[in-house]
């Protein structure tokens, strides 16, 4: 099945808006490459992982899920052979046969076992609520049995961004499986090249770089200078680029605040979100957080002095950080933006040794519900998979924002694809933020 075949119903609009009429005719460029810097981390990718940011952007480019949803949410067969039967033994998925990832590894249905089992000890337990352990189906390798679930109910939770297929080798530093990309991991960078073996498609593009970058204003000054492709967030730090356009591709994560224990009686659910909530919008203006509703309430932090904990690596949630502690600041109640190693910080969450943190938080699935319940996992993972299996009433067009009364976490914006770039390269569309595996540059450049 080839991505153009493939991702045809889901993109054609967003293409066709997009790309020159070439592309809008089928005939969609081959070859090519870009750079850009990003102010994330680029040493590891886990799709699995709900508060991964590298997953978030690039994890849909190394890695799928069983099933995919259409553009009217219907559940459609990416790495399955079909969608889910009912059978004597239960009901049953099986694996498209010859599926290899991109680092030649076969996949069976002993990889999609453990898969789902992974995901469910991370960013998926709420996803995976109604669904059982699989199992093995007798002497066939490629099909797995999950009890008597019901057939639409499991395709659409297999999914989920968070249940992708990997190796039963698989390595966040040395990510793998069947996406339009491989990837090579770095410190300083992270390298995407065609894979060749891409289960829904090799990518149009050979490849992308993408270098890390220590703060904000990087991407915009290498891009001004013309050495990059793309200008993450802007089309310049001095100027516009001159001939660049602007592309805005959407939300691919939400950045939160979360209350965690040492924060005492000031941790009620609630609360985190009462405090961005009140947050005036332009102090966060130069963030790129998306758009952000006008502020109400008082964001003093009434708790004891505290850190506000985050990765630093991700060097955009530390200018969040940094910019937030002074407005939550009051005497007596200092808050101080302290940067920790990524492993250190989820150390600190699982002893309960944290009174504020910022964070990303992936979509789980589309809508308010899906949002819901990455928020809920984000913040506790049993109250989450008792959301999933009693689902609360939500209204459609419900924000995020609107669904935290109940948590400890508290949506402050959002983690946005958009920027600048030249008219020769075409970011394609994707359910969450971008298309890599579709996106192309023009011939001749």
């Amino acid at each position: 099945m080839s991505r153009r075949t493939f991702l045809g119903a889901s993109l054609a609009s967003a293409l066709v808006a997009a790309t020159p009429p070439a592309a809008a005719l089928g005939r969609t460029p081959h070859g090519g490459r870009f750079s850009l810097h990003l102010p994330w981390p680029t040493r590891t990718i886990d799709p699995h992982d709900l508060r991964d940011p590298t997953a978030a952007l690039f994890g849909a480019a190394i890695a799928d899920p069983l099933f995919a949803l259409d553009t009217a949410g219907h559940p459609v067969p990416a790495l399955a052979q079909s969608l889910p039967s009912k059978e004597a033994l239960g009901t049953v998925v099986r694996l498209r046969e010859g599926l290899r990832t991109a680092r030649k590894e076969t996949l069976g249905a002993a990889d999609v076992i453990f898969s789902i089992e992974r995901a469910r000890g991370r960013g998926a337990a709420a996803v995976l609520a109604e669904v059982p352990k699989p199992t093995p189906y007798p002497k066939d390798p490629l099909a797995v049995v999950f009890g008597t679930t019901d057939p639409h109910k499991l395709a659409r939770a297999l999914a989920s961004p968070l249940v992708s297929v990997v190796p039963q080798k698989f390595d966040p530093s040395a990510p793998d499986g069947t996406g339009a990309f491989r990837a090579e991991c770095g410190d300083r960078g992270l390298v995407l090249s065609k894979n060749g073996f891409a289960a829904r498609g090799s990518a149009f593009l050979d490849g992308i770089e993408v270098a890390r970058a220590d703060d904000l204003a990087t991407s915009l000054r290498r891009f001004e200078a013309e050495r990059d492709d793309v200008g993450w967030l802007g089309l310049g730090l001095h100027g516009e680029r001159k001939g660049a356009v602007r592309f805005d591709l959407g939300r691919a994560a939400w950045i939160v605040l979360q209350i965690g224990p040492q924060a005492g009686s000031y941790g009620a659910p609630s609360v985190a979100q009462r405090l961005v909530d009140a947050v005036p919008p332009e102090r966060l203006s130069h963030l790129g957080l998306g758009p952000l509703p006008p502020a109400h309430g008082d964001p003093g932090w009434g708790g004891p002095p505290s850190e506000l904990l985050v990765d630093e690596a991700s060097a955009h949630l530390v200018e969040v950080a940094r910019t937030l502690a002074p407005i939550l600041s009051r005497p007596g109640h200092e808050v101080t933006a302290t940067t920790l190693p990524r492993v250190e910080l989820g150390r600190r969450r699982a002893r309960g040794q944290v009174a504020l943190s910022i964070d990303i938080v992936r979509p789980s699935q589309p809508g308010p519900l899906g949002a819901l319940l990455s928020l809920a996992t984000a913040d506790d993972a049993a109250r989450a998979k008792e959301l999933a299996m009693k689902p609360p009433k939500l209204a459609p067009n419900a924000s995020a924002r609107a669904l935290t009364h109940s948590l400890r976490v508290g949506v402050l914006g959002e983690l946005r694809v958009a920027g600048g770039l030249m008219p020769e390269l075409v970011l394609a569309r994707g359910g969450d933020g971008w298309d890599l595996g579709a996106s192309f540059r023009r011939r001749g450049k």
